[in-house]
């Protein structure tokens, strides 16, 4: 039995991205368009069934703009990524939403019962 390992055309992926991001004037159109891109490039041939959670709310109440598995994509409208002081931002943004997301509500520890997470007043 021989089970073929699909393959991904990156330059395509990419291109369908671009494209997406130049016909798009408003960030629900890059989502759209971009997101039509992970889904038939990326997802489909990986076999993939289940897309995309859209204005997504994490356990942490912050909602992030797409949620594929455990991938979390934060979308911008067209021109809103020019700077340097727009990308920091942005980046920001994604590391607390990840930071906040892996905060446990609850976590187990070898030899004692639950602990409650004291950042969170529990």
């Amino acid at each position: 039995m021989s089970s073929s390992i699909p393959t991904l055309d990156m330059d395509d992926i990419l291109n369908c991205f671009k494209t997406g991001v130049r016909r798009a004037t408003r960030e629900e159109e890059v989502r759209v368009w971009v997101s039509q891109c992970i889904e038939e490039k990326i997802l489909k041939p990986l076999g993939i069934t289940q897309y995309g959670h859209y204005e997504y709310t994490l356990v942490s109440g912050a909602r992030v703009d797409a949620l594929y598995g455990h991938v979390m994509v934060e979308y911008k409208a067209p021109g809103k990524l020019s700077s340097n002081q727009d990308l920091a931002r942005a980046k920001e943004q994604l590391i607390r939403y990840i930071t906040e997301e892996a905060v446990p509500l609850v976590s187990i520890r070898f030899g004692t019962a639950l602990t409650r997470n004291p950042l969170l007043g529990l």
